[in-house]
């Protein structure tokens, strides 16, 4: 526990009250007082501390747990916060396949409420990607859903065409190129374990960047 505490950076008191939470895997237990811990905890109290904090949140208890139950189900954090703060987006059962393998396209539509020929138009027109598998092939999971569900929901206003969105996944994606770009070079000179962790932090300050941008930006008044 002590290096548990040190390596992670959280308190004893509040890995208890994790552990109690059940946001915790269980520990492996060598005496009935005493039990070890391995890497997994420390890396999901550092993902529970930056849930938190301000650095992904800060969330309570039950927001954790629902980030949590989509990372497990293969979601990336960044992406899972989104999600957790969608209203209405969170919830949707998982079958056993479906945390395994992942969504078609067709189970996408039909989680979402959508027509497989809609979700499909959205895929083509890059506002539903999905995430890279092997091969490049595209995999859909609880995020696809609940961005399904969203544009479903933007598109049943007055007025609102699916090509109005377009453009949005098409600056979007220049935007992504640039910093998949921007990320190689401000990483050039890190190797290995440094280069990963220097690309994370990158895109997680990238991300904060991106929230505080757009809301300022979207309530800047009109000249």
């Amino acid at each position: 526990m002590k290096e548990l505490v040190s390596e992670s950076g959280v308190p004893r008191t509040a890995i208890h009250h994790y552990q109690r939470e059940g946001l915790l895997p269980p520990a492996r237990k060598t005496a009935p007082n005493a039990a070890v811990y391995g890497e997994e905890h420390v890396q999901r109290l550092k993902l529970i501390r930056s849930l938190r904090g301000e650095e992904l949140g800060p969330l309570s208890i039950g927001g954790v747990r629902e980030v949590l139950d989509l990372v497990d189900r293969g979601v990336e954090p960044a992406v899972a916060v989104a999600l957790q703060r969608l209203p209405g987006s969170l919830g949707v059962p998982v079958d056993a396949r479906a945390r395994r393998e992942g969504r078609s396209l067709s189970e996408v539509a039909r989680d979402a409420g959508a027509s497989l020929s809609a979700v499909r138009a959205w895929h083509e027109a890059g506002l539903l990607p999905g995430r890279a598998g092997q091969g490049n092939t595209p995999v859909f999971d609880e995020a696809d859903v609940a961005a399904a569900r969203l544009i479903r929901d933007l598109l049943s206003g007055e007025g609102v065409r699916a090509t109005d969105l377009d453009p949005i996944a098409e600056l979007v994606g220049e935007l992504a190129r640039y910093e998949r770009a921007f990320a190689t070079l401000a990483t050039t000179n890190a190797e290995g374990g440094e280069a990963v962790e220097r690309r994370a932090a990158l895109q997680r300050s990238l991300s904060t960047l991106h929230t505080y941008l757009f809301s300022r930006l979207a309530l800047k008044p009109a000249s």
